[in-house]
């Protein structure tokens, strides 16, 4: 065994070091609560049976430099939502992408660099990947996201889907992550994305392949992420499985386009009976444009314009917080009389059998 590091070997385990250092230091519980003290932090009121009020944040995304002043970032819309009565706050899909600026100098190369495949070459060499960039700062990354959602989930008393974070498990794996986080300040459930976009498949993001849903005091939820609202599938699971309340944590890095967007959990929410939470991320990130129309979305029949919409953020490109009320319990006298837009026994015949067949030829020989 050879004992003798090289110069360059004692110098990269240096810098791994001292970076492992700067992300711990940075990402210390400690700067959100400093970043939390004083603040006012109003109650919503308490779950009534059947009913339940949401917020959904449209957020802008931004680079955000420690624990601290990302805790102070999510406070800001999660407030304006828990005082405007929401017991259920939704957050978009890459909310910890913020976190992308525990990295010392992510930030000035994201004014510079024309994509992230840039800023990851200029930062890190040319051999490096985003997803390698996402593992780096991800032990950081997941300590500060956690932290600040679990503090502000406290302190508000709120239910929260915290949006999603870039995160790798213990094989290394990088998945898409949604977390819901409870009043208590911990983590309910998560989810991971199962139908990735283009981008994330280039980074080397891994799919997830599991549907949850989860009974809490607000309803019955599901979070699929993003693209997942795109496919029928995610959607009818989870309202086989009881779902009521669809959540569509997303960032759709192009310009928003109204019909394109209908693709979505608004259509999903036709299909298959429920309530569907769309929010949006925006800004412009690296090359990306995020654009999106946050929304709170039912069957036809039960809007008052039978658009199927309940409220709809006024931008497609600002951040903002919208409320809207969900009658659980008139969702439940629907379904009752209105089955889904499915013939499910057709289902139940052909589909075990026939993605059974097509399986092989997905994943070659």
């Amino acid at each position: 065994m050879n004992l003798v590091l090289s110069f360059a070997e004692v110098k990269e385990s240096l810098m791994g070091l001292a970076l492992k250092l700067i992300l711990r230091w940075r990402s210390r519980p400690l700067l959100v609560r400093a970043a939390l003290r004083g603040r006012d932090f109003p109650q919503p009121p308490e779950p009534t049976p059947g009913r339940v009020r949401v917020g959904v944040v449209q957020l802008r995304l931004h680079i955000t430099g420690d624990a601290g002043r990302f805790a102070s970032a999510m406070y800001r819309p999660l407030r304006e939502a828990v005082a405007g009565g929401a017991q259920l706050v939704i957050f978009p899909e890459d909310t910890g992408t913020c976190l992308l600026g525990l990295l010392p100098g992510i930030g000035k190369l994201a004014a510079q660099a024309g994509s992230l495949d840039e800023a990851v070459a200029s930062a890190a060499g040319q051999g490096a990947t985003v997803a390698d960039v996402f593992k780096v700062v991800a032990p950081g990354a997941r300590r500060a996201y956690q932290a600040a959602f679990s503090a502000l989930a406290r302190r508000f008393s709120v239910h929260i889907v915290a949006g999603s974070i870039m995160l790798p498990d213990e094989a290394g794996r990088l998945y898409n992550v949604a977390c819901l986080f409870g009043p208590g300040g911990r983590i309910m459930g998560r989810q991971r994305k199962t139908h990735l976009f283009h981008i994330e498949q280039d980074w080397g993001v891994t799919p997830g392949d599991q549907i949850n849903v989860f009974d809490t005091p607000v309803g019955k939820l599901a979070f699929p992420v993003c693209m997942d609202h795109t496919f029928f599938e995610p959607q009818r699971i989870a309202w086989l499985l009881g779902a009521e309340i669809m959540v569509d944590p997303s960032a759709n890095p192009e310009p928003y386009q109204y019909w394109e967007q209908l693709r979505g959990v608004w259509g999903r929410v036709q299909e298959s009976p429920a309530y569907g939470i769309l929010s949006c991320l925006v800004g412009q990130f690296m090359g990306f444009t995020f654009e999106g129309r946050s929304g709170v979305y039912a069957p036809l029949e039960m809007t008052p314009a039978g658009d199927g919409i309940l409220a709809h953020a006024e931008t497609a490109d600002q951040e903002e917080v919208i409320l809207a009320d969900l009658d659980l319990e008139a969702l439940r006298r629907f379904r009752a009389e209105h089955g889904p837009d499915f013939n499910l026994a057709l289902v139940e015949r052909y589909f075990p059998e026939v993605y059974e067949e097509y399986r092989p030829r997905v994943a070659g020989p």
